[in-house]
């Protein structure tokens, strides 16, 4: 299985306790990563809000919201298995 994980946004942006957007809200960093399984061609897109820390690299924040997702994009595989198979009805089997 090859995946594909690309950076689709990241940007601090100001959100409230659920993560939506409020001017009064806390400044939160917003990492957005899409999700490519190779095998299939579909794709999960899944969003993150951080807390900032001056001790975080770029890296660290994709690190963090990858750890985030990374049950979701589990998931996401695990629905997808049987995706482009062959079903032989004279075997009764997908191949």
């Amino acid at each position: 299985m090859a995946v594909n994980i690309k950076v689709v946004s990241f940007y601090d942006e100001k959100v409230d306790e659920n993560n939506t957007l409020s001017d009064s809200g806390t400044l939160k960093k917003q990492v957005t990563l899409e999700y490519t399984n190779t095998n299939y061609e579909l794709n999960f897109i899944s969003t993150k809000w951080l807390t900032i820390s001056d001790s975080k690299t770029d890296d660290d924040y994709v690190k963090e919201a990858y750890d985030l997702c990374k049950s979701a994009f589990d998931n996401f595989d695990a629905k997808q298995k049987n995706i482009g198979k062959t079903f032989n009805p004279d075997t009764g089997k997908m191949e």
